[in-house]
């Protein structure tokens, strides 16, 4: 799944005719474009509808017409194709574009990211250097996320 991007994850059965919650932090206007999506060890499957109800995502996939189909899905892991993904303005990035990117800290090489974890109100990057790991809040005034990598200018005791 080199070119593909983990989108969320299948929640259980919503109603009796196929529908499932999608569990995901994707924007919304990623998740009303979908056409086709991949399940986790199941191929490739057509969208036939993506709709908001109440906080929670429901996603209705072409074959899946009851419950029993649906649950037999429960828990698989949901790909996209990268291709397929709306292009961001500049200087917007997918959480899965980060991940890799050399960390700068005033300036001077860091480590790089591992992952993105999502948080609530303030998303983390999480840091490699050599063995340890370090949490910084990627929304936070002093991490600019730039082309070439990240660059924090750090408040007192962040990194120790």
């Amino acid at each position: 799944m080199t070119n593909r991007v983990r989108l969320g994850q299948l929640g259980r059965p919503y109603g009796l005719a196929g529908a499932l919650k999608l569990k995901t932090e994707a924007d919304p206007a990623v998740l009303t474009a979908l056409e086709k999506v991949y399940l986790e060890g199941r191929g490739a499957r057509a969208v036939r509808e993506v709709r908001r109800v109440g906080s929670d995502w429901v996603i209705v996939l072409v074959g899946v017409s009851d419950r029993s189909a649906a649950e037999d899905l429960v828990g698989l892991g949901v790909y996209v194709d990268r291709e397929s993904l709306p292009r961001l303005e500049s200087g917007v990035w997918y959480y899965f574009e980060l991940v890799g990117k050399p960390v700068y800290v005033f300036e001077k090489s860091f480590g790089e990211v591992k992952e993105v974890r999502e948080a609530g109100a303030q998303d983390l990057l999480v840091v490699a250097r050599g063995l340890r790991t370090y949490l910084v809040p990627l929304q936070a005034p002093y991490v600019s996320v730039r082309e070439e990598g990240i660059f924090v200018e750090p408040p007192p005791g962040l990194f120790e």
